[in-house]
């Protein structure tokens, strides 16, 4: 097998695979592979980035890989997994076709940004001259339903209910493979380990066309998942996204300094180009000296400069130093508000409020008494200056740039207060 098998491997960016034959074939003779992306939404998240330097390292190895961006899968959605919540348990709320293509196309560019994919295609082009008939027929003959009872996700889902629209998503996924097999000469698809079901209809459905002598194989890549369990790349807030206009870039960068040690070297060799001997001996200093978090600023630096580039990581690094040095009148404005957006934070129902109610409505005081107690021990500052009067208001006539206002207990918990 070839070297960056063994290199994807040893980072554990390869889960299933459905051939070791042809999957031998697919990397020995750097054959076209591609993957998918859903469009539920207008940004990709962490989960996704790991996929994106997938497709880099792949074509980095001189294979063409595709992207591609459901513009037609998108309408309907893949059937939820009711294992992962409760929620699970209901149909996916459908985007308006308005939505879907606004969000195909931020997608498609962020594809070209950070994946350098060879090409990347929107799924609805395969099927602007199909019609129903075309579908049952084409499409519908190559896949047996008992086939289809048998996926795990919709055996699940039999229990609570599923639509025949959720139903059939498997074969519209199954048949961008078959078309990128006929028209592309792409005999490989990947993706995460909870699409096994999805990405091997796409094997049938060519062996059921072509016959059993095809070059077709897929591979899974492992779920990013959290020492608790839950997925990779959500935070209290929710996703960290790519789009710096939804996550910040210090957001990002305190979340990858915040990862467990447990779990950084996982991180490091998914998330990062660099090499296995620069990664052993980042774990080997970091392991030495946990407490300097060296393997997590590593990381962050990594994927922070990746994504938003060396100067929005340095602006980070100043942030930081600010923040947990007290030296917040050094930022600026804008620096100011990203820093304090990985804080708690407080929106103001009304013009005003009470320094003591604010302290306690945001929880930073358990009563009055104890906020008033905090006031007299000069413990609290709004905007940098020390506040000592328990009547003190704060209004809309103080936020900063009119835009926000913090509140400091001590030194070091911080609280970002906004106005409606």
């Amino acid at each position: 097998m070839s070297s960056i098998y063994d290199d994807l491997k040893w980072r554990g960016l390869i889960a299933d695979i459905s051939s070791s034959e042809k999957i031998k074939n697919f990397f020995d003779k750097k054959l076209s592979a591609y993957v998918g992306f859903d469009p539920s939404f207008k940004s990709l998240h962490l989960g996704n980035y790991v996929t994106l330097t997938l497709v880099r390292r792949l074509t980095d190895a001189g294979h063409k890989v595709y992207g591609i961006v459901g513009g037609m899968t998108g309408l309907i959605g893949d059937p939820r997994d009711p294992k992962l919540s409760v929620s699970a348990t209901l149909e996916r709320q459908l985007k308006t076709k308005e939505e879907i293509e606004s969000n195909v196309a931020s997608i498609r560019q962020q594809l070209i940004t950070y994946s350098h994919a060879t090409d990347v295609f929107n799924n609805a082009s395969f099927y602007k001259n199909m019609t129903v008939a075309d579908y049952l027929r084409d499409i519908g003959k190559l896949i047996n339903v008992n086939y289809l009872l048998e996926k795990e996700i919709i055996a699940r889902r039999l229990e609570t209910g599923i639509s025949y629209a959720e139903f059939s998503y498997t074969l519209l996924q199954g048949y961008d493979s078959l078309y990128l097999y006929k028209n592309h000469d792409v005999v490989c698809q990947f993706g995460g380990a909870d699409q096994w079901g999805n990405i091997t209809t796409g094997l049938e459905m060519i062996r059921k066309t072509v016959g059993f002598k095809n070059q077709s194989c897929c591979f899974s890549v492992p779920l990013l998942l959290k020492p608790d369990g839950t997925k990779f790349g959500k935070s209290e807030k929710g996703a960290i996204f790519l789009d710096k206009n939804l996550t910040s870039p210090y957001e990002m960068y305190q979340f990858f300094i915040n990862q467990p040690d447990e779990q950084v070297e996982e991180l490091i060799k998914k998330f990062t180009f660099l090499s296995k001997d620069e990664i052993k001996k980042i774990i080997a200093l970091h392991n030495k000296e946990p407490f300097k978090r060296i393997a997590q600023k590593c990381l962050a630096q990594a994927v922070v400069t990746d994504i938003h580039g060396n100067d929005e990581f340095e602006k980070c690094q100043k942030i930081s130093n600010a923040l947990f040095n007290d030296k917040l009148n050094s930022l600026t404005t804008s620096e100011l508000f990203s820093a304090l957006q990985g804080v708690n934070k407080y929106t103001v129902e009304d013009s005003k409020i009470n320094i003591c109610d604010l302290l306690v409505n945001a929880q930073i005081s358990k009563s009055k008494s104890d906020a008033r107690k905090l006031i007299k021990q000069n413990a609290i500052s709004v905007n940098s200056t020390v506040i000592n009067d328990f009547e003190f208001t704060l209004d809309k006539s103080q936020m900063i740039d009119n835009k926000f206002s913090y509140v400091k207990k001590g030194k070091k918990d911080y609280l970002l207060v906004l106005f409606k």
